[in-house]
C-alpha cells in the first residue's frame, strides 16, 4: 500500500506493477528501510555541517548509526575524511556493527566502531539514490 505524501518525506511511493503480494511486501519493506536510513544519513549530514561551522573539522565526528531501525540510538565515530569518502557513493552507509540487514545490503568494510554497508541492486539501491541529497 503506497504511503500518502504526508507520511513520506519524499511524497508517494512509486506504484510499480508487481506479480503477487510477496513482491509488494518486500519492495515496501526495502523502501521503508531505505527511507529510515536516508533520514539518519541526513541527520549526520547536519552534524558534519555543524562541526564545520564551529571549526571542529580536525576532530572525529560523533554520528548516529545509519541502519534501518527507527529506534536505533547507537553512535558511531569517524574522521571527517572517512565521512566524506563514505558520502561520495549514495548507496553506502555507516552502521554500528551487527546492524546490517543482510537481505538488502552487504558489509563491504569493517572499521573501528562501525561497518560500511552497501545497498544491493534493485529497490534498496534505488531508494538510496533517490534520497541522496549531495548531487
Amino acid at each position: 500500500m503506497p504511503r500518502s505524501p504526508k507520511n513520506s518525506i519524499h511524497g508517494p511511493a512509486p506504484d510499480p506493477i508487481r506479480k503477487g503480494i510477496r513482491w509488494a511486501v518486500v519492495d515496501e519493506r526495502a523502501r521503508k528501510l531505505g527511507v529510515n536510513e536516508a533520514m539518519f544519513r541526513e541527520v549526520n549530514e547536519r552534524i558534519e555541517g555543524l562541526a564545520e561551522t564551529f571549526g571542529l573539522g580536525g576532530q572525529p565526528l560523533d554520528l548516529i548509526c545509519e541502519c534501518g531501525s527507527t529506534s536505533c540510538t547507537q553512535q558511531i565515530r569517524m574522521t571527517t575524511a572517512d565521512y566524506e569518502a563514505l558520502r561520495k557513493e549514495p548507496t553506502l552507509f555507516a552502521v554500528y556493527p551487527g546492524h546490517e540487514i543482510p537481505d538488502v545490503e552487504d558489509i563491504i568494510d569493517r572499521r573501528d566502531g562501525y561497518d560500511v554497508i552497501q545497498k544491493r541492486d534493485g529497490d534498496p539501491a534505488r531508494v538510496a539514490r533517490e534520497t541522496y541529497t549531495r548531487h
